[in-house]
């Protein structure tokens, strides 16, 4: 029996899909442990996971916690899908940021405030990383993004496998994502749809649209309609510099580049989701774990929860893939690149689609415009220095980060590095690695 630890176990866009593939469709006997910082939502969702594997005939084991320390220990994996966003160091960063007239740099993936949500959130993920290399160095660290958590993907793999040597591999909605927006900009079904989107996480563009039953390549149009639409001025922006439609659930690689007039101040956190879709998964798990998924008001319940999360984001699956129970293909996978991102160095995490077997993760060749290359490789670049500084609480290599980060471009460096330093003073008591 295999012990899962789920940090972030109520989480709105992965639970579903984790509880669906262990219990209703592998029925793989586990020790699950579910973790959350709201107790409430950890012990309904364990005991949903219950009357799941009790319908389904699954024998396993459940504990419930808000402490990730007390359960990864023996662990064979560790799944994490919690939300990263702290509103209250936001807030903080957007008022110093704001207050110095550098109101664009309020970001969470490039520039001054990706800087900061890196430091916070890697050194997490290093902590995190450093427990399993000690109580279980042999198990997979799988890190999930909605692309609303505020987690760099590809900074905190790095973080967790280069620098802390834990296997790690992250999984992104970005895909998924894609194909909604822009079927419904096209006015077209999604599952008419054929779309491929590769790059690095939180910078990724799309690589193939076609119609699906008649093979029809739909980037011309989609770039046409977007450049003659006042609407959408930072995609048809990234389309005259770059030859490719930006991906994501909204554009936001501008994060990843310098200011220009037409990239937005950050000042609201997008979360995707609100209050009232949390307390709702709470009913329909406490109905879950009342009725079981076999009688009608348990099963609409599941039904509820099943719709309400990732359809192509699998964590189980890739798992049990890397164990050898089953080969799986990833729309969007954070892994190092083995060149199939053209113009990224060979071992830096990128994003795209791969093929997950018992031997490993091979990512699918895609091909991207030339002038992507450079600007790829030079964030790529940083993303691992911010990675390295984030672990090692290196001053100096943060310094290295912020010398080579493309969303400091035109912005002195001496300048950058002393709004830098007083943001973490501020919060030193996130930043331990550095204090």
């Amino acid at each position: 029996m295999r012990k899962i630890v789920i940090a972030g176990a109520g989480a709105y866009h992965f639970a579903p899909s984790i509880l669906e593939d262990l219990f209703v469709r592998f029925r793989m006997p586990v020790e699950i442990w579910m973790v959350d910082s709201d107790l409430d939502l950890a012990e309904l969702t364990a005991r949903g996971a219950q009357a799941l594997a009790r319908a389904f005939g699954v024998e396993s084991r459940f504990y419930y916690t808000t402490q990730l320390k007390k359960a990864v220990f023996s662990a064979d994996a560790v799944i994490v899908c919690a939300d990263f966003l702290d509103e209250e160091a936001w807030k903080k960063d957007y008022e110093a940021l704001d207050e110095v007239g550098l109101g664009k740099q309020v970001r969470l993936m490039g520039g001054i405030g990706g800087a900061m949500q890196t430091l916070r959130a890697s050194g997490f993920i290093a902590n995190l990383a450093e427990q399993m290399e000690e109580e279980c160095p042999d198990a997979i660290l799988l890190l999930c993004d909605s692309g609303f958590g505020g987690l760099q993907l590809s900074r905190a793999c790095d973080a967790a496998q280069r620098f802390c040597g834990i296997r790690t591999l992250g999984v992104s909605a970005v895909t998924e994502q894609t194909k909604k927006r822009l079927a419904l900009y096209l006015d077209v079904k999604e599952e008419d749809l054929d779309i491929t989107c590769a790059g690095l996480n939180g910078f990724s563009w799309v690589t193939q649209l076609r119609e699906k039953k008649s093979g029809k390549d739909l980037i011309p149009r989609c770039m046409k309609e977007m450049k003659e639409d006042s609407r959408q001025e930072l995609s048809a922006q990234y389309i005259d510099w770059y030859g490719a439609i930006p991906a994501g659930h909204y554009v936001m690689q501008y994060e990843f580049l310098p200011d220009t007039e037409k990239s937005p101040r950050k000042s609201v956190l997008i979360s995707g989701i609100g209050a009232a879709d949390f307390e709702l998964r709470k009913r329909n798990l406490a109905l879950l774990t009342v009725h079981g998924p076999m009688r009608p008001k348990g099963l609409e319940a599941w039904d509820q929860i099943r719709r309400s999360g990732l359809v192509t984001a699998r964590p189980i699956e890739i798992l049990r893939a890397l164990w050898g129970e089953g080969d799986c293909m990833v729309h969007s996978m954070n892994m190092p690149c083995d060149g199939s991102v053209p113009g990224v160095t060979e071992g830096r995490f990128v994003e795209g689609p791969a093929y997950v077997t018992k031997d490993g993760v091979k990512g699918v060749a895609v091909e991207m415009p030339i002038e992507l290359e450079d600007v790829m490789e030079q964030i790529s670049l940083a993303g691992r220095l911010y990675a390295e500084a984030a672990v090692s609480g290196s001053r100096n290599t943060l310094r290295e980060a912020l010398e080579v980060d493309p969303a400091l471009s035109g912005i002195d460096l001496l300048y950058t590095e002393d709004v830098l330093s007083d943001m973490m003073e501020g919060q030193k008591e996130k930043l331990t690695r550095f204090f």
